[in-house]
């Protein structure tokens, strides 16, 4: 009986330490292998409007075009650059492709933030995940390069958490060249930790990521997003996720266990 007991005590603790750190967004690694809980969308890209520096104000999109997403189980790069695919799980989900035609794509989901979102090593409410971009670098005017856009917003209180807006061959970016006698640039997976405060506990919080073509119709422009967490998720081949338990899960967790092994003690 001990013995069935510890097994059993084992496996629930396993399973309850293997549960992905998807905390805030349902489907929030794509590990359905599906777009499944996000919104996609397209539309044409009508060139930046506006003046420098660009953010998603700026962004000015037409009807029509299609959605050309994918989720991913498998690299290489559509363009070669050195971005390790899949990044987190088995699934990273891409936006957009290398097909032209000045197509832009997006996605996003909105959920509400909850204590299950607090970490508990700071004690603060904290929304994660992970990014990279492929852009290809034409010689046109910044209004009408190729472009991404991602955002974090608390849609409760029309507030913007998080941006980052940059268009091909934008100074001062991080992109580097893909090479190989192509024109492409790339950004590597990038970390992005949202603190929300604490005052938005409940409210809705929307990311949002768009990746465009060129308005000129010739060149693409393509991202990834992967490894939502309310804590940290580990890429594919470093560690075991981080489980997104939050202390009162832990504690029931915690206290089945004991309740079983005293009635194990009981019956042996």
């Amino acid at each position: 009986m001990k013995r069935a007991f510890c097994k059993a005590a084992a496996t629930a603790a396993l399973f309850a330490f293997s549960l992905p750190a998807f905390a805030i967004f349902q489907n929030g690694g794509f590990e359905s292998n599906d777009f499944s809980s996000w919104t996609t969308g397209f539309g044409i890209n009508q060139g930046l409007t506006g003046s420098q520096p660009f953010n998603g104000s700026n962004i000015n999109l037409g009807s029509g075009g299609s959605f050309r997403g994918a989720i991913l189980t498998a690299g290489p790069d559509l363009a070669g650059a050195p971005i390790t695919l899949p990044h987190v799980g088995k699934h990273t989900a891409r936006v957009n492709n290398d097909a032209t035609g000045g197509y832009a794509n997006f996605i996003s989901q909105a959920d509400a933030i909850t204590a299950a979102d607090r970490d508990t090593g700071d004690n603060k409410l904290h929304v994660r995940f992970d990014y990279a971009v492929v852009l290809d670098n034409p010689p046109h005017t910044a209004a009408e390069q190729p472009f991404f856009f991602i955002s974090v917003r608390d849609l409760t209180a029309n507030t913007t958490l998080f941006e980052d807006f940059s268009f091909a061959g934008q100074t001062g970016t991080q992109f580097q060249p893909v090479g190989g006698g192509t024109s492409y640039l790339y950004l590597d997976w990038k970390h992005a930790d949202v603190v929300v405060p604490d005052a938005s506990i409940g409210h809705t919080i929307e990311v949002y990521l768009l990746a465009s073509d060129c308005e000129q119709t010739g060149h693409a422009g393509y991202a990834y997003l992967d490894g939502f967490g309310s804590a940290i998720v580990a890429p594919t081949g470093a560690t075991v996720p981080t489980p997104a338990l939050n202390d009162l899960a832990m504690v029931l967790l915690g206290l089945g266990l004991l309740g079983m092994a005293g009635f194990a003690a009981r019956r042996a």
